[in-house]
């Protein structure tokens, strides 16, 4: 069988984001049947989690030290190596796939804005310089959405990600309130979010989750007295949270994969979310989406979903067959037809 390597050095006991994507490409590749597949993880606890797979632990190690030397070294022994990475080593084209969720230039202008330390400044300057001619080198650049697919302009084959493990409907969280889940990122623009529950008639709540930083005193004063700051919440609480809310509701102004709306969709939650980006895409006709550019037009959506039980029980219904679309064993099949394209 033709022996493919992943990527899987970001994969951690606690990982979320790339790190859950990486873990479950590893398993939705080695379900196929048809390669013998291979993981890259940093620790003996990473490979704890891919039981089956065939595991190689690099240890500790800077990120570019395993771009440019441990990949090259890597594929001597491999076919081909999939990769959610944007800075590919020199000599090694035609025989990596890259999947990649959004443009590395959003990640390094966040990571300016936020005063990042200078050895991700050094990292940001080398990735800036040579992204694009990285790309090139690939055997094939995938893309997590149609959105990031047309920023690229490659004409990138789009693969979704599947849904995690554990959102799915069920008893959720009691008494009546519309819940956002927020964070540090000034993209997912949760200022918006409290300005338009604002202007909602409702007895109903606003519940606000996640790790805000440095935006959380901004945040705290532009909200009313219908607003709770929960913090961080265990994925636990998080699924109570997305299951018992009236609405979910999402204002995000750059996502390169919606994973929040789609677990929100998927946990039963009626979705109120942003019409940019990868957002549109996730949704389809099963939530509402608006500008999230304009607080009234947030409001007046939220109103009509809270004012109307029906259409509340109607797009529960929609979410979650629209969630059910986004599997991992689609998102295998659709690796394996890009797999098995390079290998000819």
């Amino acid at each position: 069988m033709p022996r493919v390597g992943v990527d899987a050095t970001a994969v951690a006991p606690a990982g979320k984001g790339h790190a859950r994507s990486q873990r479950k490409l590893v398993e939705s590749i080695a379900a196929l049947g048809r390669y013998d597949v291979v993981a890259y993880v940093r620790t003996r606890e990473a490979a704890a989690l891919l039981p089956g797979v065939e595991t190689v632990v690099l240890g500790p190690g800077k990120a570019v030290v395993w771009e440019q030397l441990g990949m090259r070294r890597a594929l001597r022994g491999l076919d081909v190596l999939l990769t959610l990475g944007d800075r590919l080593p020199v000599g090694a084209e035609g025989r990596i796939v890259v999947w990649l969720f959004e443009l590395p230039t959003h990640r390094i202008a966040e990571n300016r804005r936020l005063g990042a330390g200078w050895y991700q400044r050094g990292s940001d300057l080398l990735t800036s310089a040579t992204w694009r001619r990285s790309l090139s080198r690939a055997a094939h650049v995938v893309t997590g959405s149609q959105a990031t697919s047309d920023e690229l302009g490659m004409g990138s084959p789009v693969v979704y990600p599947g849904l995690d493990d554990g959102f799915g409907p069920g008893p959720g969280r009691e008494g009546r309130y519309v819940f956002h889940l927020a964070s540090s990122d000034p993209r997912d623009n949760s200022g918006a979010v409290l300005d338009a529950f604002a202007r909602v008639d409702t007895d109903a709540e606003l519940l606000v989750g996640g790790g805000l930083g440095a935006l959380e005193p901004e945040l705290r004063a532009r909200a009313g007295e219908r607003v709770r700051f929960l913090g961080r919440v265990p994925d636990s609480e998080l699924v109570a949270l997305y299951r018992g809310a009236a609405a979910y509701a999402d204002a995000t102004l750059y996502e390169g994969f919606g994973y929040q709306v789609l677990e929100a969709m998927a946990c039963g939650a009626p979705v109120v979310a942003s019409s940019l980006t990868s957002i549109p895409e996730v949704v389809g006709d099963a939530g509402v989406v608006c500008d999230p550019r304009d607080p009234g037009a947030i409001a007046a959506a939220l109103q009509g979903v809270l004012d109307d039980p029906a259409r509340q029980a109607q797009m529960r219904e929609r979410g979650l067959a629209r969630a059910a679309q986004f599997t991992w064993e689609r998102t295998g099949a659709g690796f394996g037809a890009v797999l098995d394209e390079v290998l000819g």
